[in-house]
């Protein structure tokens, strides 16, 4: 009797596990909407100095036919590599012709992680939203915020936008130039 309840409890076990316990493909299931980039005015520095920082914000589309729980989204915010010549990127970031963006530098410039769905998780066909990521790091001047933007020696920073489904591995669900555009605190 003991074997046999053992054997229900194992069968239940992988009955649910088949069911719910597949790896998802992310990059299928998953749809970005409603996307806006640019360089939010942050308001002034400790030095009385303008500062703008890489800002995203988007909605993410359940287009799967099931519900998907758990979902972790990290943002790496990267420059883009500024080459001399007949130099050639080394780099862990190389440029997206599809996305349109550069290659980035190694070094992150900056990082925001969200969790964006917990346990209760999201009906197929729906919208979950919108996130918004900003790096900590940007550029100061004492000018006017418009002409930052247009500063000789400001450079173009993309973002690379990772997802976690459950406790697998992180997934590149995509990457997006910060557009040279500001954008303002409401």
């Amino acid at each position: 009797m003991l074997i046999w309840r053992n054997w229900q409890r194992f069968a239940v076990l992988i009955a649910l596990c088949a069911s719910g316990c597949t790896p998802l493909d992310v990059t299928a299931a998953l749809g970005i909407s409603g996307m806006t980039t640019g360089w939010l005015d942050v308001g002034l520095d400790d030095l009385g100095r303008n500062k703008l920082v890489p800002t995203i914000s988007f909605s993410l589309t359940n287009r799967s036919s099931q519900r998907v729980r758990t979902l972790q989204l990290n943002g790496v915010f990267r420059r883009c590599e500024v080459l001399s010549g007949d130099e050639q990127p080394d780099s862990v970031s190389p440029a997206d012709p599809e996305a349109g963006t550069c290659a980035g530098e190694v070094q992150e410039w900056g990082s925001a992680l969200v969790r964006a769905v917990g346990r209760a998780g999201v009906e197929p066909g729906k919208n979950i939203g919108p996130f918004t990521m900003q790096s900590v790091l940007g550029y100061t001047g004492e000018q006017p915020r418009d002409e930052m933007l247009q500063h000789r020696d400001f450079v173009d920073v993309k973002l690379e936008l990772f997802v976690k489904h459950r406790a697998e591995q992180w997934t590149k669900l995509g990457e997006f130039h910060i557009e040279r555009q500001l954008l303002t605190q409401e």
